[in-house]
């Protein structure tokens, strides 16, 4: 049985503070509809996520397997979009049909912020 491959590609990243970004995603995923993807690649390359510094996602889980699945939202407005009881449909590896995963979290992002340091004094 044939399966679809997950293929990868950099859309266009808006931060909190309003910058744009290059942000490697997943091109053609389960949340491809809300995630409010574009293209533009003259914008600088986000980056390693790392858990001082990360994108913001949205995680869904299916009710019945409790797996789950985190999309990249790409713009704070599709962000603000997202609510309680959301659906996306997920192709599941060895099914035919599509599985309703339902939003389970919403991850904002996180940036450290620049700050003076502390001096201290030669003895």
């Amino acid at each position: 049985m044939a399966r679809n491959q997950k293929n990868f590609a950099y859309f266009e990243y808006e931060d909190d503070n309003g910058a744009m970004w290059n942000v490697r995603g997943e091109s053609g995923g389960a949340a491809t509809a809300v995630d409010g993807h574009t293209t533009d690649y003259t914008n600088p390359v986000w980056g390693k996520n790392t858990t001082r510094r990360h994108v913001r996602y949205a995680v869904y889980q299916d009710a019945t397997t409790f797996r789950t699945i985190k999309a990249i939202i790409y713009t704070p407005a599709a962000f603000a979009a997202l609510s309680a009881g959301d659906i996306v449909a997920v192709q599941v590896e060895g099914l035919a049909t599509t599985v309703n995963y339902t939003l389970a979290a919403k991850v904002p992002e996180k940036q450290p912020i620049a700050k003076a340091s502390r001096q201290l004094a030669d003895t």
